[in-house]
């Protein structure tokens, strides 16, 4: 796997400040995951069922998964996961991931198609409400496929008790989606998803990727569901794995 950016870690991950070079601990690989499990990834998940969930109104996003990394894998899902751990590179701490896909329609605005925000262990709770709010140690995104739009922007700002801060971002990464690339970023960096702005409109596309967050405890949301539901959940065929 080659590793498009490689960047030092902070000094301190997982204590967040307004003085962090936050931005240095973003990385990208591709390919992700090597090309055999990405292709079965795909025959196992086609893009015309994402299609058929999406405008059946699936909840993509309150439909998430625990995968407990002490478990050995029993879907392609987990094994994908397994595969994205090294580069990754979590806490030792990290027992498990929690992992969801990500559809979004590359017009639907040509501003923000999915807003920025803090990752959390339940979305429900509000991020003002920093008592209750608790990040992942480190969240990740592999792209499933390519847009001409819909970068994925992570920023400099943090989660203090003052807010967000900065309040204006100071730097900001753009990834732009590509088929079976993978980025890593700390779990307590803002981000979101740009739509085309200023650019020309071009052909609507779902935009799919799969988000795959490391936690140190089990996410609290009422969203979560045990991994080896996935397939009943998204109603795709209990087909074996290619050998």
């Amino acid at each position: 796997m080659n590793e498009i950016q490689s960047n030092r870690e902070s000094s301190e991950p997982g204590v967040p400040t307004e003085t962090n070079d936050a931005l240095s601990s973003v990385k990208l690989f591709k390919p992700g995951v090597p090309t055999r499990q990405f292709n079965e990834l795909m025959r196992v998940f086609p893009h015309s069922h994402f299609v058929k969930l999406f405008q059946e109104d699936f909840r993509f996003y309150r439909t998430t998964f625990w995968y407990p990394l002490d478990r050995q894998p029993e879907n392609i899902f987990e094994s994908i996961a397994i595969s994205l751990k090294p580069l990754a590179s979590p806490s030792p701490n990290v027992i498990g991931v929690e992992w969801w896909f990500s559809v979004l329609v590359t017009n639907e605005t040509p501003q923000w198609i999915l807003p920025c925000h803090f990752d959390r262990d339940d979305m429900a709770v509000a991020e003002k409400d920093l008592a209750r709010v608790h990040h992942p140690d480190r969240a990740s995104v592999l792209f499933l496929n390519a847009v001409p739009y819909g970068e994925l922007v992570v920023t400099d700002q943090v989660l203090t008790e003052k807010g967000t801060r900065p309040k204006q971002p100071k730097e900001m990464h753009f990834i732009r989606p590509a088929k079976n690339l993978y980025t890593v970023f700390p779990g307590y960096m803002y981000h979101g998803v740009i739509g085309r702005m200023w650019r020309p409109m071009k052909n609507t596309k779902l935009r799919i990727a799969m988000a795959v967050n490391w936690w140190t405890a089990q996410p609290a949301a009422t969203y979560l569901n045990d991994s080896r539901e996935c397939m009943r959940l998204f109603r795709l065929d209990a087909k074996p794995m290619s050998p």
